[in-house]
C-alpha cells in the first residue's frame, strides 16, 4: 500500500508537470497534440518515479532518472522526435521495476537508435540472446561462457541478419500470389521428392557404409574416409560437369542407359536425385559413423554372446542405438539435398527445382521478381528443417521403430 504522503507528493508533482506543459503549448513552444502526449508521459513518469522511491530507495531512483534523461537525450535533441520519445518514455517507466522486461525494452530502443534500417531483425536476433543470457546471468562461475556466447553470437548474426532482412521485404499477398504459380508449386513438388529421394539412396547404402568403417581396421581406411568427404570441397559447379562427363548423352554410359533402358540423365529427375546424392552424401554418413562410433561395440559384443547373429545384432542393437545420430543425418542430408543448385544448373537445368526456379527468376526479371521465390523457399526449408528436428527430438530413431522418450 503505498504511503498517503508519498502518494500526495506524487499527485502534485504530476500536476504541476502537466501544467507546464499546457503552459508551454499556449506560449506556442509546443503544438496541441505533442504537448498533450508529452504531458501524459511525464506525468506517468513522475508517478512512477515515486513508486520506484519507495519501492528500492534513492539509489535506484537516481538510475531511473538518469535512464529517463538518456531516453530524452536520444530522441529529442538528437533524433528530434518528440513523440518517440513519449512512446519510448511511457514503455520504460512501466517497465522500469521488472528488469527482464526492462533489457527487452533496452534491446528495443539500442536496435532503433544504432541500427535503424535494420532494428527490427536486430531487435529479434539480440532478444534471442538476451532470452538465452538473462536466466544465467546471476550465476558468476558462468559469466566467462557468457562472453563466448555473445562474442560468437556475432556470427549468428551475420548469418541470419540477411535472411530475416529479405524476408522482411516481400509482403504476404505477394507472397500467396507467388505461391499460386503453377510453375513454382511444380518446382517445389520436384525438390521435395527429389530430395526424400537421395535422402533415401543415401540412407540405403551410407549407413552400412558408415558402420563398416567404424568397426573395421583396414589400410586404406583414412583415404576411404577423406573420399566420403571430397564433395563438401568441390565446388559444386565442378560436381555437375563432372557427373556431365560420365553419364552425359554421348558418353558411354549415358549412351547405352538410352539405347537399352531409355533413360537419360542430362535433363530429367534421375540427374537431378544424382546430384544431390552426390553433394548431401557425406552429411548422413558422417552422422552415422558418429554415432555407430559413439555407442561402442559393447552391447553388440553382448548381443553376439547370448546367440545373435551379425545380422539381427545389426537391426535389433546396432541400428536403434544409433538412430538418433543417424536420423540427423537424415535432416542434414534432405536440407542439403533440397538447396543443391550449381551442379544442376549443369545437369537438370529443368525440370525446375525451386532453388533453380528461384535463379532463374533473377536472371530473367531481376532482383524484385526473385524476391518472392528466395523468401518462399527460405520459409520452406526453414519449416521443413523444422518438422524433421522436431521429430528427431519427439522420437529418437523414428525410422528403426526405438521407443519414445519418457514412457
Amino acid at each position: 500500500m503505498a504511503d498517503k504522503p508519498l502518494l500526495n507528493r506524487a499527485n502534485l508533482v504530476s500536476s504541476g508537470v502537466f501544467a507546464a506543459h499546457v503552459l508551454w503549448v499556449l506560449m506556442g513552444w509546443l503544438d496541441v497534440g505533442t504537448g498533450t502526449v508529452l504531458a501524459c508521459t511525464n506525468s506517468y513518469a513522475v508517478r512512477q518515479g515515486f513508486r520506484v522511491q519507495e519501492e528500492f530507495g534513492a539509489k535506484r531512483l537516481n538510475f531511473y532518472l538518469t535512464g529517463f534523461f538518456v531516453l530524452f537525450i536520444l530522441f529529442v535533441p538528437i533524433a528530434q522526435s518528440p513523440l518517440l520519445f513519449a512512446t519510448f518514455g511511457m514503455l520504460y517507466a512501466a517497465v522500469f521495476r521488472i528488469p527482464l522486461l526492462l533489457g527487452y525494452l533496452v534491446v528495443l530502443i539500442v536496435s532503433i537508435v544504432f541500427v535503424t534500417p535494420y532494428w527490427i531483425q536486430t531487435t529479434l536476433l539480440l532478444c534471442l540472446l538476451y532470452t538465452v543470457v538473462a536466466p544465467i546471468w546471476p550465476d558468476r562461475m558462468k559469466r566467462f561462457h557468457l562472453f563466448c556466447l555473445g562474442f560468437g553470437f556475432l556470427l549468428v548474426i551475420a548469418i541470419m541478419l540477411p535472411l530475416l532482412y529479405l524476408c522482411f521485404q516481400v509482403t504476404p499477398q505477394t507472397l500467396m500470389t507467388s505461391m499460386a504459380d503453377d510453375v513454382f508449386r511444380s518446382a517445389l513438388r520436384t525438390s521435395l521428392l527429389t530430395a526424400t529421394i537421395s535422402t533415401a539412396v543415401v540412407l540405403l547404402f551410407g549407413v552400412p557404409l558408415a558402420y563398416a568403417i567404424v568397426r573395421l581396421d583396414f589400410a586404406g581406411k583414412g583415404l576411404i574416409e577423406s573420399l566420403i568427404d571430397l564433395p563438401i570441397v568441390i565446388p559444386q559447379s565442378v560436381a555437375g560437369i563432372a557427373i556431365m562427363v560420365l553419364l552425359g548423352p554421348k558418353t558411354p554410359v549415358g549412351l547405352w542407359l538410352d539405347k537399352t533402358m531409355g533413360v537419360e540423365v542430362s535433363g530429367s529427375m534421375l540427374g537431378i536425385v544424382l546430384c544431390q546424392v552426390f553433394v548431401s552424401s557425406p552429411f548422413l554418413i558422417r552422422s552415422a559413423a558418429n554415432a555407430f562410433r559413439d555407442m561402442g561395440p559393447a552391447l553388440e559384443n553382448v548381443s553376439r554372446t547370448l546367440g545373435a547373429g551379425p545380422v539381427s545384432t545389426f537391426f535389433r542393437v546396432s541400428l536403434p542405438l544409433a538412430s538418433g545420430g543417424i536420423f540427423t543425418g537424415c535432416i542434414l542430408c534432405w536440407a542439403r539435398a533440397i538447396s543443391e543448385v550449381g551442379s544442376l544448373m549443369v545437369i537438370a537445368y529443368h525440370p525446375f527445382t525451386v532453388s533453380v526456379y528461384t535463379y532463374d527468376q533473377f536472371v530473367q526479371y531481376g532482383l524484385q521478381e526473385a524476391r518472392p521465390a528466395a523468401v518462399l523457399l527460405v520459409i520452406v526449408c526453414l519449416w521443413g528443417f523444422l518438422m524433421l528436428r522436431w521429430l528427431r527430438t519427439a522420437t529418437l530413431g523414428p525410422l528403426f521403430g526405438e521407443r519414445r522418450i519418457g514412457r
